[in-house]
Formats: structure tokens, C-alpha cells, sequence
């Protein structure tokens, strides 16, 4: 077993997490940079963040337990 978790045949059988993670990342800076909508700091503004910070939050969880997880298979 590497001693590092992401090596190359683990990051290919996690492709199909890293690329929703890297789009909910882009978004979630690109909502925080720009703000789309204008005003300050609403309900609705902060509920867009939960949701799409708790969804980046579980993804990147999933996808190192993922990965810990082939690991240890192999």
C-alpha cells in the first residue's frame, strides 16, 4: 500500500466524483466573486450557499472515504 491516498489509479476510479466536486467548487466561487443577484447578505443568498457548500462538503467526504476504501482493497 503508497503511503499516499490519491495515486494514479486511485484518482482514475475517482474521476467520477473529482469532476462534480470541481464543478460545484467553481460555482460556489463564482456565486461568492460575482453575485449575480445583488444585495447584500439575504435568506435566500445565504440558503444558495448551504446548499451548495453542504453538497461540495459531503461530495469531497464521499470521495475520500472512496478512496481509502480502494486502498484497502487493493
Amino acid at each position: 500500500m503508497n503511503l499516499g491516498v490519491f495515486d494514479k489509479d486511485t484518482i482514475l476510479d475517482l474521476t467520477v466524483n473529482i469532476v462534480p466536486l470541481a464543478i460545484l467548487g467553481f460555482f460556489l466561487v463564482l456565486f461568492v466573486a460575482l453575485n449575480p443577484w445583488g444585495g447584500g447578505i439575504t435568506l435566500t443568498r445565504g440558503l444558495q450557499f448551504v446548499l451548495v457548500g453542504w453538497m461540495f462538503v459531503g461530495l469531497a467526504i464521499l470521495t475520500y472515504l472512496a478512496a481509502v476504501k480502494i486502498e484497502v482493497d487493493e
